[in-house]
């Protein structure tokens, strides 16, 4: 439900974004890596691989093992190693995927200073920036993969990088994003605004644990943003 930002003097002049789940479907990228180590495998063990097969325990809720449980499936013989090889292929490959329409829309309408503040290996993270052709609609990328070990979310050190760069206080800014076990701790501790993004077939929970992990709004698209951004300020 959209309601009103809690009333501020101070004007919103920076938004920074979530990748996953907020700026496009994170089971997308999911879909296309599965299919790369679909792909790498047939060239290895042929017909005996079945596409679609990770995506189909995905689907069924399987996590953590999915490829275990698809080697299994496939007859190959499951180790450390093989696994490890699997995972490589999936952060590595050239993502297919897209932006959310209201992505597109609330990214051409607005014209505010932006950042992304991303979790995950900083090279699948950016490598997914470039699939989705938005790079050069952020003034600032900070993937926490290129921060010291132990400070992605929810360490403040990225939140703090994107206030050194803009110059602005806390509450210019705002942070909208999905997942509300890491996401808003530290930017409301530094006194930003916080927006939480429940799109439809997001992976994470939207429910937060504690009033602490609670983003101060919720919408459901980004189509609902600017009019939550109207309110601020």
């Amino acid at each position: 439900m959209t309601m009103p930002f809690s009333s501020s003097s101070t004007v919103v002049r920076v938004l920074v974004f979530d990748l996953d789940d907020t700026l496009y479907l994170e089971r997308d990228f999911a879909f296309s890596g599965f299919a790369a180590v679909e792909r790498h495998l047939r060239v290895l063990h042929g017909d005996a691989v079945v596409p679609g097969t990770c995506r189909t325990l995905f689907e069924h809720g399987v996590r953590g093992e999915i490829f275990n449980r698809a080697l299994e499936r496939f007859g190959i013989a499951s180790d450390a190693n093989t696994i490890a090889t699997l995972v490589e292929v999936y952060r590595g490959h050239t993502p297919r995927i897209r932006p959310c329409p209201d992505t597109a829309r609330f990214l051409s309408a607005d014209s505010r200073r932006r950042a992304i503040i991303t979790d995950g290996p900083a090279a699948m993270q950016r490598a997914k920036i470039d699939a989705l052709g938005i790079a050069d609609q952020f003034d600032l990328v900070i993937p926490t993969g290129e921060l010291p070990h132990g400070m992605g979310k929810p360490h403040p050190r990225a939140f703090e990088q994107v206030m050194a760069w803009s110059g602005e206080t806390g509450a210019a800014h705002v942070y909208i994003a999905d997942n509300p076990m890491k996401d808003f701790i530290a930017p409301r501790a530094l006194g930003w605004r916080t927006v939480q993004i429940d799109r439809v077939g997001r992976v994470h929970s939207p429910e937060p644990q504690s009033s602490d992990h609670a983003a101060e709004m919720r919408i459901g698209s980004l189509d609902e943003l600017a009019s939550v951004l109207a309110t601020a300020g």
